[in-house]
């Protein structure tokens, strides 16, 4: 009984630890340098990064992109799901820096190098406009709000709560949500309160007009771009490219275009998801997963990342509908002038083209992996995908593995050698898009794992 307990103390002892994050290379400027590639850490929002149509956007994104110019490498974007996953692959290796403005704080600090790259911003109550709103945060006992669990705005709510004498009820909001979808949540009165950064909470409210965020919740405080400890070179350059910047014309043409009003809230929230819903079409992707054979959440990530879920969208190239399907592609699948923009037409086409393509590519025998090349094929056209994994077969690259194997060849052939190569049919195409596509599907689809089958 007594070893049983020893275990179970142990057990809690070892749950109730904060979690130990361990740098695990040392790669510095030089290293980065001798790599070819810089690669960068972000989260997904409405100021850091997203993406629209086949442009990669956002305020941290673009001043990232200023320093690989600046350096004159190529930019890898690498997106977290959660602030936890980005601190972790950043002192993995797996990134160089973290283009996400964390808060500079004593545990920050303690982990990572916080370049110049640094802002101020202090945390604000969001709430509904209305005659129950809250004037000062001593009106928060009793009152329900809502942050995501291990975020910094669960570490000030508790705090607030002791400084006011504790009542006010804290409730988690679904770790699927980014700060700005729950502010939207807050805007359609799902959620009754959050906080955020007064700054990102600014930007929400140009978009959702029934938003309110006057009441600070804290002080002013900083934040900044992460390096590892052990990489004080690619900290310093760091700064001393950003004070070669701050001051110019570029950069105060970023903040005018992500600051007052972005396009992030235009291309996510304009289509209305019910709640408890992946997309209004839910029993639309449930009906017709079965012609693929795939999970009915990963063809409404397909829609997330082609449309935004939205029926009556038109690409540059002349994509249309929900799935973004090619006109004389729709036509073999069964569309027609009349039925393109009709979400369930438009669905259907696109499901007996997904099984089509999977039936192209059924020698990789990995389903997982299979998907992939299905995913890449969609975007880009299966000619492109079938050079690439002649060009990995022929230069020993395993040609039933997506990523840094046939997704290496796809990329390559940008290049001279390797698009003039004998193994390349179809010649020069540029794969940054298509490679970061694949990606974002699998992302979205991991994040509607959240949701009942």
């Amino acid at each position: 009984m007594q070893k049983i307990s020893t275990i179970l103390f142990l057990f809690v002892l070892i749950s109730c630890t904060p979690k130990r994050y361990e740098p695990q290379t040392a790669d510095d400027f030089d290293k980065i340098l001798e790599r070819g590639e810089l690669r960068v850490i972000t989260i997904e929002s409405a100021i850091s990064y997203y993406t629209s149509g086949e442009d990669q956007m956002g305020f941290d994104y673009d001043l990232a992109q200023n320093f690989a110019d600046y350096i004159d490498l190529p930019l890898k974007i690498i997106v977290a799901a959660s602030v936890e996953e980005l601190k972790q692959l950043l002192l993995n290796g797996e990134a160089d820096f973290a283009a996400y403005q964390m808060s500079c704080n004593q545990q920050t600090r303690e982990m990572f190098n916080t370049a110049d790259v640094m802002f101020m911003s202090n945390m604000v109550l969001v709430q509904p406009k209305d005659n129950q709103r809250v004037t000062d945060v001593t009106e928060l006992v009793g009152k329900d709000v809502f942050v995501q669990n291990n975020s910094k705005y669960l570490r000030r709510l508790q705090h607030l709560n002791e400084e006011i004498g504790g009542g006010i009820n804290i409730c988690y909001a679904p770790d699927t949500l980014t700060i700005d979808q729950i502010m939207y949540e807050v805007s359609k009165r799902e959620i009754p309160l959050t906080i955020a950064d007064n700054d990102v909470a600014e930007l929400g409210r140009k978009f959702f007009k029934n938003l309110d965020c006057s009441v600070a919740v804290g002080l002013s405080q900083a934040k900044s771009w992460l390096v590892r400890k052990n990489a004080p070179q690619l900290t310093d350059t760091l700064d001393a490219w950003y004070h070669s910047i701050e001051n110019s014309r570029f950069f105060k043409r970023m903040e005018s275009t992500y600051f007052n009003k972005n396009s992030y809230y235009n291309d996510n929230f304009t289509i209305n998801i019910p709640k408890g819903s992946v997309s209004p079409y839910d029993s639309v992707f449930k009906a017709v997963a079965g012609v693929v054979g795939w999970d009915w959440r990963l063809l409404a990530a397909v829609a997330w990342n082609e449309s935004r879920f939205n029926p009556d969208a038109v690409s540059s190239a002349g994509a249309l509908g929900v799935m973004q399907i090619m006109p004389r592609t729709g036509q073999k699948f069964g569309l027609n002038d009349s039925t393109f923009f009709e979400p369930n037409e438009n669905i259907t086409a696109s499901a007996k083209l997904f099984s089509n393509l999977d039936k192209m590519f059924n020698f990789v025998d990995n389903k997982e992996e299979r998907i992939k090349f299905v995913l890449a094929a969609y975007n880009a056209g299966q000619g492109h995908i079938f050079d690439a994994i002649a060009l990995a077969k022929k230069y020993g690259a395993n040609p039933e593995i997506w990523n840094n194997n046939v997704e290496k060849y796809l990329m390559l052939k940008s290049e001279h050698e390797y698009y003039s190569d004998e193994a390349c049919k179809l010649g020069y195409f540029r794969a940054s898009h298509t490679i970061r596509y694949v990606g974002d599907v699998q992302r979205s689809f991991d994040k509607y794992m959240g949701v009942k089958n």
